[in-house]
């Protein structure tokens, strides 16, 4: 796993992502693979966590065959999404803490919506990007590890908002995000 997006973006605050693999005692008593994620702020710098965050290795051995379309560092991320926004990280990191598996993930795959209800909530995402990063560049997978949609429905809201011109494609899955979208409703 060497793909892991770098940032979590919230409606109201942006964290810059640092991951590592992790040797730890529950990864070995617990057949996982484990990492240590710290999430810092962009604009607040005393605003930081740090935590466990861990795959089952029998789901990590059995992914490529699930043909989900998205890399499992973006589910795992997902996760951790999850329960950054739930207030509830301290049940990531101990001994028994919550670890992704074959029984959990299909809740983080995303959901289905109707266009309107995806353009805002990604307008919403963006903005808070936008205000911490105004002339800064994203990638599809720091969107999609930070919303609750599918791959395709969030395509489909990034293709709209391209053409309401709040997004510019710069080509690869990377986007700028335009400054207009401040301004946006």
């Amino acid at each position: 796993m060497v793909h892991f997006p770098n940032i979590l973006i919230l409606p109201d605050k942006v964290y810059s992502l640092s991951i590592q693999k992790a040797e730890s005692k529950r990864a070995l008593d617990r057949f996982l693979f484990d990492y240590s994620v710290q999430g810092v702020s962009f604009s607040d710098p005393y605003d930081k966590w740090r935590t466990l965050l861990g795959v089952s290795r029998e789901f990590w051995e059995d992914y490529t065959f699930y043909k989900l379309g998205v890399p499992l560092e973006w589910l795992l991320l997902r996760f951790l999404y999850h329960h950054l926004t739930a207030n509830s990280l301290d049940l990531l990191s101990g001994d028994n803490g919550q670890v992704l598996n074959s029984s959990n993930f299909r809740a983080l795959l995303g959901r289905e919506i109707i266009e309107t209800e995806g353009e805002e909530s990604l307008r919403i995402l963006l903005k808070s990007w936008a205000k911490v990063h105004p002339k800064g560049v994203i990638e599809f997978k720091d969107i999609y590890v930070s919303s609750h949609f599918t791959a395709e429905t969030l395509r489909q809201s990034i293709e709209t908002l391209k053409s309401s011109g709040h997004l510019k494609d710069l080509g690869q899955n990377v986007y700028l995000v335009e400054k207009k979208i401040l301004d946006a409703s």
